[in-house]
């Protein structure tokens, strides 16, 4: 795949890339909703790593990772052939830092769940989705 935008196009299109908001996280929230869970809330800017929804009392956290811009090992989804080594510095960062905040977050006491976007996109998918969802937040209850 070749990146057909000049250097400043391809700046404004990447200003234009939604870090909030996006139709994976809109699902997400739907399906907490669907379950009738209390105490989340989305976008946490004040939790290292900005998860997209935290339970704070129970201190899991839930990411939803895009495919593309994570490198999901499911999806393989090709890199542009036009600057490559700065696509692949881009992906392999996002890859460290999810990796370092899962780490500081487990030794902070949070339990940390990570969702692929085709996982969440994938309605057979959803049902583990919601029981790796239950089960957390069931496991941290009864630690209370």
């Amino acid at each position: 795949m070749a990146d057909n935008l000049s250097p400043e196009d391809r700046k404004k299109t990447m200003r234009a890339v939604k870090g909030k908001g996006t139709k994976p996280e809109r699902m997400l929230f739907s399906m907490l909703a669907g379950m009738h869970l209390k105490g989340w809330r989305k976008n946490a800017d004040d939790i290292m790593g900005k998860p997209d929804v935290v339970f704070p009392l129970e201190q899991v956290a839930i990411f939803v990772d895009g495919c593309f811009w994570h490198g999901c090992p499911h999806c393989q989804r090709k890199l542009p052939q036009t600057n490559r080594g700065y696509w692949e510095r881009k992906v392999n960062r996002n890859i460290e830092l999810a990796r370092q905040n899962n780490q500081k977050l487990g030794e902070a006491g949070w339990l940390v769940i990570r969702i692929w976007e085709h996982e969440i996109r994938n309605p057979a998918e959803r049902k583990h989705i919601r029981d790796k969802i239950n089960n957390a937040i069931n496991s941290r209850m009864n630690y209370q």
